[in-house]
Order: structure tokens, then C-alpha cells, then sequence
């Protein structure tokens, strides 16, 4: 078997150091304000920055406020049950993924899972912050892009995707690939698939990305902490894992037990 890992690039940094950013981009966007009204301009130039800078003020306190509220908050809970259904089927792409070793078997050090990728089927750019992934093909060929580089995996030939390392993985053929998937450490991506599996088994996914009930998407990304491009992280990991974290206390993850207890 061969291997290909592409080094991180996601610049690191302690989550407070990213909170007090914001901060200070709040206070420079009151001070931007204040300082409009102090200039000699035309009063409705004034109203019109004011205008203009009252969305991102609004924005900002928005996150200031809920990222402050869930610090206050229990911790996201990853864990899983013992489960004896180490098969579950995605009866909408009709595939399968089986648990092979899960966090509760390997106490934390690792899991492992068998996925069966449909024809056309996979996922979107991507990245995870606490765990690396390793992709291994045992039939077919998966196409696997990391760090803006994309590579054609064949059976036995694996790639790993390093924690924070932009990555996405697709079944470019018209037949089925079944691929291992290794997350280490174990941290929630066997509950993240459970409860996605779930949502779309019982008719709880909306149309294209989003669940039907909106709390279930920061609490899909919180437990497999999966972040998205384009958005900067020291915006989304916060505003992700604080909206998770809320929306446990608001007990919206009671409805999805049923798939991971």
C-alpha cells in the first residue's frame, strides 16, 4: 500500500487569541463610527457611513455575544453508545459504512471505518481541526483533493488528510468504491455520520445542504469539528462549536439520541 500526505498549510492559534480578534475588530468598528461623527463632514455623508458600517457593528456583536453566551456553556458531547449496529445504510444514496473500530474500542486513540462511496457520490472541500484522516481504497478509484492539489487514489493506495489541512474525497466512476477511513484521534466523526445517516433515513434533510431543522447543521460540523472554505476560521470555528454548544443546552440534540444512544 502507498501513502501520500501533503503538509498543513492552515496557519495555527490558541481559540482565545482568535476570540480577542474579533474583539478588537469590534472596538475598531465603534471607534470607525465615532470617529465619522468627529470629522467635519456632511451630515448625511455621517448617516451614510453610518448606514454602511451599522450591518458589520450588528454582525460582530451578534458573534461577540454568542460566542461570549456558550463559554458559559457544558462542552460538546462526542461520545457514542455502545452500540450494536456497527452497519448503518444511507437508505437516500442506498451505501453503507461500518464501524470497524470504534473510539470506545481503541480508547480514544483512533476509529476506523469501512465507507461505501456511490457512483458520483462523496463531499465538498473541507477540513477537520482535531483530527487527521487517512483515506485507504479497497475497491475502485477515489479521487481525493488536499491543499488544492487533487490526486487519483487506486486499491491499496491511501492518502492522509493532516488535521486543518483543506481535503475532500469523490467517486469520480459510474460504480461503487469502498474506501477505510482512520480518524486520528478519535474524537465525534462516528457520531457525525450516525446522526447524518439518520436525518436523511427518517426524512429530516431538507433539499441540498442543510437539515430541516437548523440547529442540526452546527451540531453535524461540531461533533466531527468540520469547518468550510471561504469563511475564515477564526470566525466559523468559534461561531461553529458556540452554536453546537447552544444548541445542546436547548436540547435539539434530544431528537437525534435515537441514532447514537
Amino acid at each position: 500500500m502507498t501513502t501520500a500526505t501533503l503538509k498543513k498549510t492552515t496557519p495555527t492559534g490558541a481559540i482565545h487569541a482568535k476570540h480577542w480578534l474579533a474583539f478588537f475588530f469590534l472596538l475598531l468598528c465603534l471607534s470607525g463610527l465615532y470617529m465619522v461623527w468627529q470629522w467635519e463632514l456632511g451630515f448625511f455623508v455621517k448617516i451614510a457611513c453610518s448606514i454602511l458600517g451599522l450591518p458589520i457593528l450588528l454582525l460582530l456583536c451578534s458573534f461577540m455575544a454568542i460566542v461570549g453566551f456558550a463559554r458559559f456553556l457544558p462542552d460538546l458531547d462526542l461520545t457514542v453508545g455502545n452500540r450494536q449496529d456497527r452497519t448503518i445504510r444511507n437508505n437516500e444514496g442506498n451505501y453503507e459504512s461500518t464501524f470497524l473500530e470504534t473510539g470506545r474500542d481503541t480508547g480514544g486513540a483512533y476509529e476506523l471505518i469501512q465507507v461505501e462511496v456511490e457512483p458520483k457520490g462523496g463531499n465538498s472541500w473541507h477540513y477537520h481541526k482535531s483530527f487527521d484522516e487517512q483515506f485507504t481504497v479497497l475497491t475502485g478509484e477515489l479521487t481525493v483533493g488536499m491543499n488544492g492539489k487533487t490526486i487519483v487514489l487506486k486499491a491499496g493506495e491511501g492518502a492522509t488528510a493532516p488535521r486543518k489541512s483543506m481535503h475532500y474525497f469523490h467517486n469520480a466512476t459510474n460504480t461503487t468504491v469502498t474506501i477505510l477511513v482512520k480518524a486520528t484521534p478519535a474524537k465525534g466523526l462516528e457520531k457525525s455520520v450516525r446522526v447524518g445517516y439518520g436525518l436523511h433515513n427518517t426524512g429530516q434533510w431538507g433539499k441540498g445542504f442543510l437539515p430541516k431543522n437548523p440547529w442540526h447543521l452546527p451540531l453535524l460540523l461540531g461533533y466531527s469539528e468540520t469547518y468550510l472554505p471561504k469563511l475564515p476560521g477564526f470566525i466559523q470555528e468559534p461561531l461553529i462549536n458556540s452554536l453546537a454548544k447552544i444548541a445542546q443546552w436547548k436540547g435539539e440534540d434530544k431528537a437525534l439520541e435515537v441514532f447514537f444512544n
